[in-house]
């Protein structure tokens, strides 16, 4: 059998003693104070080179991010590197107010600029908004990154060996190490709970799929996933599991409770951390349905296309301004609060490496018409949906599950993409 070289990651829970995570907390503080005093040194760059006022942050700020990428990329030439940025490092250790950076795992730091203008280099191509300023309050800002993991660190049974002063940190061995290590990620999540994901090259043995084993996605609120064929899920289907909407009346219930305490409290800080566990709760019931659903088709598949639907663009809130407000903005939230409780994006990103573990091929398709075009002749009409199921063309009278009809259509336009003219 094949094999496939490639990079797979395995997550655990750190269990740190005291010591070790009052260190983890200042080895994160570090790597912010570094982020964001390189980011500080791009924009009053930047604001240089547009005549704004450096101290103006949301002017500049709105400048940048209504260039078009061209522009992004011309008024990106001549910014410092992240190498650049690395032997300013070197400087702002010898700085009085810096000193204790000399403390810190300087790998980590210089990391940190790396990931600093990854988001530069996003912000060039159009792909997000210029990078900001990190902060302590959100947890998702408190990482740092292990490189060279075989020289500096190592798994011993129960514990992970880490540098910097950390030594054996206990973690939850919930599964064996597959492959090199590479490097490793710690993270701090909204719960304060510390985890490390270890980067591993890996060789994967690729399974022989059956030939015309083809399937196209439609993706749902009332289905959360509806295959073209049906040797998986519930003839095809996977219907999810709603998570949020299981919670709502408890998150509801709790958030209230938390805005009745003085914020920044004793009180008000146990009030949050419940909500967190409750937010928690609900993002693991969804990964693991999401994971179980995603690894059935990727093993019973060689092809899987889905519809590339723009979920920040669906879930756009319609309020609208004090000039223009917007309608019915109630009914929009809940429903962006439902699209957003379906995971898309996950589904799609799970179905891409996963289909790509296996040596299958993962595509996607534009979204626009598929749940009114006939999957047998190609007519396209609203009045073709009859109803949220079903699906009647009223060209050829051919009828059909309406989900079902738009994933045949998905995996058509994938194999039989449309011309110019036909477009």
């Amino acid at each position: 059998m094949d094999t496939l070289k490639t990079q797979k990651a395995f997550r655990y829970k750190l269990e740190p003693n005291e010591a070790q995570t009052e260190l983890l907390y200042r080895m994160a503080g570090c790597g912010r104070v570094v982020y964001n005093d390189s980011l500080d040194y791009l924009l009053n760059i930047l604001a240089k080179k547009t005549g704004i006022k450096a101290t103006d942050r949301k002017a500049l700020y709105q400048h940048l991010n209504d260039l078009q990428p061209r522009e992004r990329i011309a008024l990106a030439k001549g910014l410092p590197s992240a190498y650049d940025l690395n032997k300013l490092l070197t400087q702002w250790k010898k700085k009085e107010d810096r000193t204790w950076l000399k403390e810190a795992y300087t790998d980590n730091l210089q990391q940190r600029n790396l990931d600093l203008m990854k988001g530069v280099d996003a912000w060039c191509k159009g792909i997000r908004g210029f990078p900001v300023f990190r902060t302590k309050r959100l947890a998702h800002h408190s990482t740092m990154r292990f490189v060279n993991f075989t020289k500096y660190c190592s798994v011993e049974h129960k514990h992970i060996k880490l540098p910097n002063k950390l030594g054996l940190v206990r973690y939850h061995n919930s599964r064996p190490i597959e492959g090199k290590p590479r490097n490793a990620t710690v993270s701090l999540n909204a719960c304060g709970e510390w985890h490390i994901s270890i980067m591993c090259d890996v060789k994967i043995k690729l399974p022989k799929h059956v030939e015309g084993q083809q399937t196209g996605i439609d993706m749902g609120i009332a289905k959360n996933i509806t295959c073209s064929t049906e040797i998986c899920g519930d003839g095809g289907v996977f219907v999810g599991v709603h998570a949020y909407k299981a919670y709502k009346d408890k998150l509801a219930r709790e958030q209230r409770k938390l805005s009745r305490k003085v914020k920044g409290s004793a009180n008000w800080l146990k009030q949050k951390a419940k909500i967190n566990r409750i937010h928690r709760r609900i993002t693991h019931i969804r990964n693991d349905y999401l994971h179980k659903a995603t690894t059935d088709i990727s093993k019973n598949h060689a092809m899987v296309i889905c519809e590339a639907l723009k979920v920040n663009n669906m879930s756009a809130s319609a309020k609208g301004t004090a000039d223009e407000p917007g309608r019915m903005v109630k009914q929009k939230a809940g429903l962006n609060r439902s699209i957003l409780d379906q995971g898309w994006g996950v589904i799609r990103q799970q179905l891409a490496y996963k289909m790509a573990w296996k040596g299958g091929i993962y595509g996607e398709v534009a979204p626009h018409y598929t749940s009114q075009q006939c999957s047998e002749c190609g007519h396209t009409e609203k009045a073709n949906r009859t109803s949220q199921s079903n699906f009647t063309c009223v060209a050829c009278g051919h009828t059909d599950n309406a989900d079902k009809n738009a994933a045949r259509n998905i995996l058509k336009r994938y194999l039989e993409p449309p011309t110019k003219s036909a477009a």
